[in-house]
């Protein structure tokens, strides 16, 4: 309704409505009896105690639980909602290392090569040489190991002298993917071929050269500067000599002097007193 209208006006709607809009002070002489109003029952509400609400049950609703059965009750009796759908607590979250399935470190399989050569019926050779590559057992090598087995008086004659390879791993054809080629088996593969192609059990003197060389006939456990210098063979009567790699001492001529610290006492052993 826009604008005001007169008092007249709205004291007419008034009535119409039924709407009383004064009431007298005081009784007036011969006046009718005042209208009873109406009003709802309310029911008292009891003051609040801390364990004794109380939730009307539903029965579309599933029971609930002990936390979300004080809350419910709360709302009812603040006429907010008579029903209160609860959350469940979210699962606790894992780490990531819980959730990752730990799976096997790979073992790191050892590559070598081995170069063998039987300098006479008590003398063996066993060096390292590169895994792959085209720096191979040369004519070099062989004049270079002449020159050592001459000076521990090991070796007389030509420098002729045949060698065979032994490479590791062996490979994975047939059945051998199926065996294990960790150090160990390898340690036990390497005294396989000594003793099965070279006698290794009647060899009184073995000259080892490079680590591969010294830890895998030995122990492959072992750490190489251990290994260095006069060692006590496998079998009674036998002496292992460990020192530097052919090629690092053709490389790094320096080493001579250790190489010779490492094999000279085989000379006192050798000589008879």
């Amino acid at each position: 309704m826009q604008g005001r209208i007169s008092e007249q006006t709205r004291q007419h709607y008034l009535d119409a409505m039924g709407i009383q809009t004064w009431f007298p002070s005081q009784i007036l002489p011969n006046a009718l009896p005042p209208r009873a109003f109406d009003f709802p029952e309310e029911e008292p509400v009891e003051a609040y105690k801390p364990g004794q609400l109380t939730v009307s049950s539903h029965p579309s609703s599933a029971p609930l639980s002990e936390g979300a059965t004080g809350a419910s009750s709360a709302k009812d009796l603040l006429g907010i909602s008579s029903r209160v759908e609860t959350k469940q607590d979210p699962e606790p979250a894992t780490s990531v290392e819980q959730n990752i399935i730990s799976e096997p470190r790979p073992i790191e399989i050892s590559k070598f090569r081995l170069v063998t050569l039987a300098a006479n019926e008590h003398c063996l050779v066993v060096a390292e040489m590169p895994h792959s590559g085209l720096n191979q057992f040369s004519r070099f090598h062989l004049r270079l190991l002449s020159d050592i087995l001459r000076a521990i008086q090991l070796l007389a004659g030509s420098e002729t002298l045949p060698f065979s390879e032994f490479v590791w791993p062996l490979g994975n054809a047939g059945l051998m993917e199926h065996l294990s080629q960790d150090d160990s088996a390898a340690a036990d593969a390497v005294c396989a071929y000594l003793s099965n192609q070279f006698g290794l059990a009647r060899r009184k003197v073995v000259l080892l050269f490079g680590q591969a060389a010294a830890r895998f006939v030995i122990d492959p456990s072992r750490q190489f500067n251990d290994l260095r210098g006069l060692q006590t063979g496998l079998h009674s009567n036998q002496y292992f000599i460990v020192t530097h790699g052919l090629n690092e001492l053709m490389k790094l001529p320096a080493l001579k002097s250790e190489v010779w610290q490492d094999i000279s006492p085989i000379i006192r052993e050798l000589t008879p007193s």
